[in-house]
């Protein structure tokens, strides 16, 4: 698993080492040893963390949080950053119950509401809100301390559910995403945590294609062949994702803490249908099948009180490939996004109020 991780980083090595030289390489690749956080975006949902810093609480519900996040995309501050300026500003309400059945058995639920202040390129209607994709995860936290080294072992499963429109529009009926992930903590400052995840992920589609409501030529109804063909809008699924990543956390003092990530992705795609008429011109090069990201996030993160936390972050997912094949910085481009996020703590709250 590692060694497919650095065989595709390997791919972006050349982008990489014009971009930062080889000092700059070098440090990379050494903080990717040492680890580097996760959770950027909802790629990796599902993965239980515990910011440095803080005291583990032992209630049920501990974990538990509200979240209120404003992003900006980080181009939107230079109009002349690209040739036609697209600004984006959006606001998201995260909701994230969990509940815990001891040390280690957890369940948690995942859903997203996001609503874009600018003009959108996705949404019908002005000001309209979208839902995320609902996710259920069971996990089962730190159940193996591999001896001498230290190293925590946790695994976990993760059910999403087409709640969005994009899901919906890819006909996804289920997603699946059994994982695990390794942490090493140590007694440095106010607690330093080091993890690698790795999550495999199949998807149950009832088309190969994403589809669109009504179809686009006219008269169909009447053919022999009906209209099911021009549903689609050619651009297939993925039938399987591959994610794995590094991250770390350091809990500088009691009310601050940072922390860093940078994973890789890979998605398999259904196959072209072989009796298609283009078949054999989408075959001139190889196969292409397979679908490549990144994700990026830095976050600080400011704990004013138990029940309320203030993070400030920068978070990057990308495809691997611009258009002319070139390859994106992985760590800023055009995709980057700034976030602020408050974060209220059911479980910080309920203690602020019976002063547990």
């Amino acid at each position: 698993m590692l060694g497919l991780w650095f065989e595709m980083l390997s791919d972006q090595r050349p982008k990489i080492c014009r971009t930062f030289g080889t000092t700059g390489v070098l440090f990379l690749v050494a903080a990717l040893l040492v680890g580097m956080p996760w959770g950027a975006a909802a790629a990796f949902e599902g993965e239980e963390t515990v910011t440095s810093g803080q005291a583990e609480s032992k209630a049920p519900w501990r974990g538990s949080a509200f979240v209120y996040r404003n992003t900006l995309r980080a181009y939107s501050l230079d109009a002349a950053s690209e040739l036609s300026h697209n600004p984006y500003y959006a606001m998201s309400f995260s909701f994230q119950p969990s509940w815990w059945f001891g040390d280690h058995l957890y369940v948690r639920a995942s859903l997203d509401v996001i609503r874009e202040i600018t003009n959108s390129d996705e949404t019908t209607d002005y000001g309209e809100a979208w839902v995320s994709d609902l996710a259920f995860i069971v996990g089962y936290s730190k159940f193996y301390k591999i001896p001498v080294v230290g190293i925590d072992i946790s695994a976990d499963l993760v059910i999403k559910t087409p709640t969005s429109k994009p899901a919906m529009a890819r006909t996804l009926i289920m997603g699946i995403g059994p994982g695990f992930r390794l942490t090493r903590s140590f007694d440095l400052l106010k607690g330093l945590s080091i993890g690698y995840s790795f999550r495999a992920n199949p998807n149950l589609h009832r088309k190969t294609t994403s589809e669109t409501e009504n179809p686009w030529i006219g008269g169909c109804i009447s053919s022999s062949g009906g209209c099911d063909q021009y549903f689609n809008t050619g651009y297939r699924n993925a039938k399987f994702r591959l994610q794995q990543g590094f991250d770390v956390s350091l809990g500088i003092l009691d009310w601050l803490s940072v922390s860093l990530s940078y994973g890789v992705l890979i998605d398999w795609l259904y196959d072209i249908d072989k009796s298609d008429d283009q078949y054999e011109v989408l075959q001139i090069s190889e196969p292409q099948n397979r679908r490549y990201y990144s994700v990026f996030e830095a976050q600080v993160t400011f704990t004013p009180m138990p029940a309320f936390q203030v993070g400030l972050g920068l978070s990057t997912f990308n495809p691997q490939l611009k258009p002319d094949s070139d390859y994106y910085n992985p760590l800023f481009n055009r995709y980057s996004m700034i976030f602020v996020d408050m974060r209220l703590s059911i479980d910080g709250l309920i203690s602020q109020f019976t002063n547990d």
